[in-house]
């Protein structure tokens, strides 16, 4: 089966969706699909590598359009105009590819926005199946964000995201609750929504705690560690963790905040104004640091904003899990990872700093359940979080077998 797939970011970049879809790409080469790759000369750093035109990577033939100078997203201008010279090149290029090869199926993600449109382009200029990966839903997850749009912008937007799902064969969506939204308020039909969730990036091995890095962030070997690590930005609450620290501070805990991100420096404040001793604030770190952070944790957080369920999952969850490691979550009890660790038993998920300060407390008189739900929390990531499992439903979901 020949498949032509189109994404913005695509290795060496190191952007999520990129990572996920080259992992997806060359298992289907593996299986004998032809697999053809647009994507853009990577961009999602200002110090981002220049790669070839084309080669072939892992058996997928890979075609970069050229970005110009627009690299980095620190700045919104640089990345809009990165978004449109991408999906000019790429449009024209996926055209040439399209009457070249005639392929069976195009696949887009969704990296940037309106990326969709190609696919459906596409699809039906050229009788191709079309399925549209919907990792995070746009504009909605905007909104949910606090970003204020223009009401005409939202509806031209969303007017091109119907076009886009009624030319699509199946929209891939990553829980129950984004399917959910899309059947309720974008009355998408169920049958043409997939779940399928996402593994662990990077994924983890449990590991024996590890002491030496707890000595030398000064934590005692005794102390509860507890770790929060990834993006510190609005979707994800994180003062219910400090509110918890204040009252927590005379017990040996300890907080551990790894990353970056515009609530970084409120927080930073707030721990200083505070005198909050038991909390420690790193940036992010290479990724052997990481494994060493994860290893020295008791438990790790998870936080996101109430309604962001409705458009996306946290995907740093899966990496945690992966690890051995509980979650506590804060987040609405709906979330589907929230669901998850409460009906398998492999954390708490929590919604006010009351009851996390409670639930942490806990720990101290009964820290063998946190080493019982780590264990179980492999065991799940195991059972349903498999990668040869997952990317087989998209080989199925391409091919038209679900």
């Amino acid at each position: 089966m020949k498949l032509l797939a189109i994404n913005q970011y695509y290795p060496p970049d190191i952007a999520s969706t990129g990572l996920y879809m080259a992992e997806i790409c060359a298992n289907l080469a593996q299986r004998g699909f032809c697999v053809h790759v647009v994507t853009g000369q990577p961009s999602y750093t200002s110090s981002s590598p220049k790669a070839l035109p084309f080669e072939v990577l892992n058996g997928v033939h890979v075609h970069r359009v050229s970005l110009g100078n627009a690299c980095g997203r620190e700045r919104m201008r640089v990345r809009v105009e990165g978004y449109l010279r991408f999906l000019v090149g790429a449009w024209l290029k996926a055209k040439y590819l399209a009457k070249k090869r005639h392929f069976d199926a195009v696949i887009t993600f969704h990296n940037p926005p309106f990326i969709g449109l190609i696919g459906a382009y596409l699809a039906s200029r050229f009788g191709m199946r079309f399925v549209f990966v919907w990792y995070d839903i746009y504009p909605d997850a905007l909104i949910v964000a606090g970003w204020r749009l223009p009401q005409v912008i939202v509806k031209v937007w969303e007017l091109l995201n119907q076009w886009i799902l009624s030319k699509a064969d199946r929209v891939i969506v990553l829980g129950d609750r984004v399917k959910l939204n899309l059947v309720e308020r974008k009355k998408v039909p169920s049958k043409k929504i997939r779940v399928i969730p996402i593994w662990a990036y990077p994924e983890l091995a449990p590991q024996p705690k590890d002491y030496h890095i707890r000595k030398e962030l000064g934590i005692n070997n005794n102390d509860l560690m507890l770790l929060y690590s990834g993006n510190m930005g609005i979707m994800h609450p994180l003062d219910p963790i400090l509110d918890a620290a204040v009252s927590l501070r005379n017990l040996p805990i300890r907080f551990v905040f790894v990353g970056d991100g515009i609530q970084r420096k409120h927080l930073i404040s707030r721990v200083e104004s505070e005198n909050l001793k038991n909390v420690l604030f790193l940036p992010f770190q290479p990724q052997q640091r990481f494994v060493q952070l994860v290893a020295s944790s008791d438990a790790c957080f998870v936080s996101f904003k109430p309604g962001m369920e409705n458009v996306t999952v946290p995907s740093r969850a899966f990496t945690f899990i992966s690890a051995g490691r509980p979650l506590i979550t804060i987040m609405s009890h709906e979330a589907d990872v929230a669901r998850l660790i409460i009906e398998k038993g492999c954390g708490w998920n929590v919604t006010t700093g009351h009851e996390l300060r409670e639930l942490i407390i806990s720990f101290l008189s009964n820290p063998v359940e946190l080493q019982r739900r780590g264990q179980i929390a492999r065991e799940v990531y195991d059972k349903y979080f498999n990668r040869e499992v997952i990317i087989e439903k998209y080989a199925r979901v391409i091919v038209g077998d679900e």
